[in-house]
């Protein structure tokens, strides 16, 4: 008789289907791109205040699969810069100045200094999402340590009235981490994209014109 199968294979399995008759997958396959998560940028993009320069220099944290970088070279021309930075190894993009590394170390940070060559950062992005342990306070914390190191960089690198938009979740220390980008940034906007999950905890904290001065 055959077994049935384990409950982590049901839900693989389970998962497997969802992704595979999600629209955005379909969208993101028929169009080349390298994940659905494009969508969620796109939306973000499309529908909120941040004004892109053609000169911009944009960082990507957490860059992989490489989708946002991808896409956000259409929105700056050939006086712009990005620069993904990833612990995983990414295949080439045309235009993208791809680094792998933690951005949170010193020989990350490095590597980014000489990416920039001097140049202040106009917008910071972050997709990133901890490794899910499956319990929900582990993952918040993991996830608000996260938002925390994004931020950090954001301090060092962007230049007043530059922008950051990062991925986080609702919960544990998250009205404490909104405060503190609140002493960072002049506005800040909760957004939930449609191409996200609506099983998906996640949503997006979008930091506007970094103040000159920070309190913090």
């Amino acid at each position: 008789m055959k077994q049935s199968k384990s409950k982590k294979d049901r839900k693989t399995s389970a998962w497997f289907q969802r992704h595979s008759n999600d629209p955005h997958v379909k969208q993101a396959q028929k169009e080349g791109k390298r994940s659905r998560a494009v969508f969620k940028l796109t939306e973000i993009l499309d529908s909120s205040q941040i004004f892109i320069k053609k000169d911009a220099v944009i960082v990507d944290l957490g860059c992989a699969p490489g989708s946002w970088s991808e896409e956000l070279t259409n929105y700056i021309d050939g006086n712009g810069k990005i620069i993904g930075i990833d612990l995983l190894p990414l295949s080439p993009i045309r235009g993208v100045t791809l680094i792998q590394a933690d951005f949170d170390t010193p020989e990350g940070q490095q590597a980014l200094i000489e990416a920039l060559d001097g140049r202040k950062v106009d917008l910071v992005v972050s997709d990133m999402a901890p490794e899910m342990s499956g319990h929900k306070l582990v993952d918040q914390m993991r996830m608000i340590g996260l938002n925390e190191m994004t931020l950090h960089f954001a301090k060092q690198y962007l230049s007043p009235g530059g922008a950051v938009l990062m991925k986080t979740f609702m919960g544990e220390g998250y009205d404490t981490f909104r405060q503190e980008m609140g002493k960072t940034f002049k506005r800040i906007k909760n957004i939930k994209p449609t191409a996200s999950r609506k099983t998906s905890p996640e949503f997006f904290l979008l930091g506007l014109d970094m103040k000159v001065w920070s309190e913090s």
